[in-house]
């Protein structure tokens, strides 16, 4: 279900209670007025133009729910959908009002009011169009202040009309009759839509056919319309038309927009699978070794996450244990998760390295080269001698690891911290060492644990993961791990997994 915000529902409302306000209006006035009172002709416009209503205030609350989807910009569609919508309103009115003398004031204001809407509905075609294609070129600007101050002088002249009549007077009758300068009040918004449809022309590569011929399609419609009916007045076409064509736009936008969607949820599929694939999965890990127990497991926020984990013997006596956590989530984080994680497994089987401290100096300074996105990864390197139990390591920037002693309890930890890997060159990092005795358990984790939070924002915490690891610390390493997993699950209830959760065990079982 689409959670939608606070200033999108405050929005919805307003809206909602605008569009509920003119059908309301229409209909009581209607009523007012009496339909059988109303020439057939009339009363076909106005029913038009109710519908016209209902359908804009359809349109304008499905893409405000839809945009809590895509996260699009679409301002200018909504805003020319509920200018449509009101020229409706206008329009029905100014029917209901024709040939009422007692009214007629009332009948100029709404007529003058809907002249406003073509020069408006024109404006926020160009801002949708302008943001639908990227305008690189200078000349744009200088198209968009002419089309805004043009615009804005055609206002104004709208607004003077009612007291010249130049494009239309309502008589002492109260009848609307236009004049004979009517024509050159289509003048702007025709201009405008003929600039648009060549800006559409020129950039056509910017643009799949769809679009390009639903762009057209509102040029046109209106414009072939408006031809049509300029020396016939009787029915009202022209709100209706371009009502049914943002209806295609829309249409068209979703079809396009779920297309897009339907690739890249492919495409995170597959990247989903890549990375499950290349962490390490099997357990036991190398069942033939009896002096030590692993587990790991990493559940990402998203399809795939920035948290990765790693084991791997370095040689006969020595297993090295990763775990790190790369800034940001999603597919960039993904990407530099997966150079990460080779650097720092390549430097460690080469063996040309003194301690684990001395492998992250040069992962670090490989990280920092070309790191032009400024990402950085927190990370726990462990060396682990099975013969003796002498685990070296270092952490860079990392949560503390919880340290289990046989018999005792699971406590944090509070180890020296080195810089995450990425953030400067040539930074000397700093390691330290721990004697594992048979029975230990070493538990390291990414900050997606100890960050969990619930819907009272409260986070989970350390002192809550050790009281579950502690339940039970002598159970199988999967059974903690998945222990904890469903104390943390169910500390956050209903609240979606804001981070990725990853944890790693290793219990040392002595040299048998």
């Amino acid at each position: 279900m689409v959670k939608v915000g606070k200033k999108e529902k405050r929005q919805l409302l307003l809206i909602s209670f605008l569009f509920v306000l003119m059908i309301a209006c229409t209909i009581f006035f209607l009523m007012q007025v009496k339909v059988t009172s109303l020439k057939h002709i009339y009363v076909l416009n106005i029913g038009i133009d109710l519908f016209g209503m209902f359908l804009g205030y359809i349109l304008f609350a499905g893409i405000v729910f839809d945009l809590q989807k895509n996260g699009s910009d679409l301002r200018a569609l909504l805003q020319l959908i509920f200018v449509v919508s009101v020229a409706f309103f206008l329009d029905a009115g100014a029917w209901m009002l024709d040939g009422m003398p007692e009214l007629r004031i009332l009948n100029l204001i709404d007529n003058a009011l809907f002249y406003l809407c073509a020069p408006c509905e024109a404006v926020l075609f160009w801002l949708y169009v302008k943001n639908l294609i990227i305008l690189n070129n200078p000349h744009y600007k200088k198209i968009d202040l002419g089309i805004k101050c043009l615009g804005a002088l055609d206002l104004l002249i709208k607004i003077i009309n009612p007291f010249f009549g130049w494009y239309f007077t309502v008589g002492p009758e109260g009848v609307y009759k236009r004049m004979t300068l009517y024509p050159i009040s289509l003048i702007y918004p025709m201009a405008t839509l003929i600039i648009i449809f060549i800006i559409v022309m020129l950039e056509r590569k910017q643009l799949d056919k769809f679009k390009i011929i639903i762009l057209c399609l509102y040029i046109f419609a209106p414009f072939t319309v408006a031809l049509l009916t300029m020396k016939i007045y009787g029915i009202s076409l022209n709100s209706g038309v371009l009502m049914l064509v943002i209806l295609l736009m829309y249409c068209v936008l979703n079809v396009t927009q779920g297309r897009k969607a339907a690739v890249i949820s492919h495409d995170l599929m597959i990247a989903s699978e890549i990375q499950e694939n290349i962490l390490p999965r099997t357990f036991p890990f190398l069942p033939e070794k009896k002096e030590f127990d692993l587990y790991a497991s990493m559940k990402p926020a998203k399809e795939i996450g920035g948290d990765f984990y790693d084991f791997f013997m370095v040689d006969d006596d020595h297993l090295a244990m990763v775990i790190a956590d790369v800034s940001g989530k999603g597919i960039p984080a993904a990407l530099f998760m997966m150079i990460a994680r080779t650097l720092i497994k390549n430097r460690t089987i080469d063996g040309e390295w003194e301690s684990p401290a001395d492998i992250l100096s040069k992962v670090n300074n490989q990280l920092c080269d070309g790191n032009k996105m400024q990402m950085f990864v927190t990370a726990w390197l462990g060396i682990l001698s099975l013969s003796t139990g002498k685990l070296d390591y270092c952490n860079a920037g990392h949560e503390y690891p919880a340290l289990y002693r046989k018999g005792k309890e699971f406590t944090i930890l509070m180890e020296k911290h080195s810089p995450p890997l990425a953030t400067l060159e040539d930074i000397d990092y700093k390691g330290g060492s721990l004697l594992l005795k048979k029975g230990d358990v070493l538990f390291v984790y990414t900050d997606g644990v100890t960050e969990a939070n619930n819907k009272k924002l409260e986070l989970y915490g350390m002192d809550r993961m050790i009281n579950a690891l502690n339940k039970k610390p002598d159970a199988p390493l999967k059974e903690i791990d998945e222990a904890l997993r469903d104390d943390i699950k169910a500390f956050a209830k209903d609240e979606p997994q804001f981070d990725d959760i990853t944890m790693l065990s290793v219990r040392y079982m002595g040299n048998q």
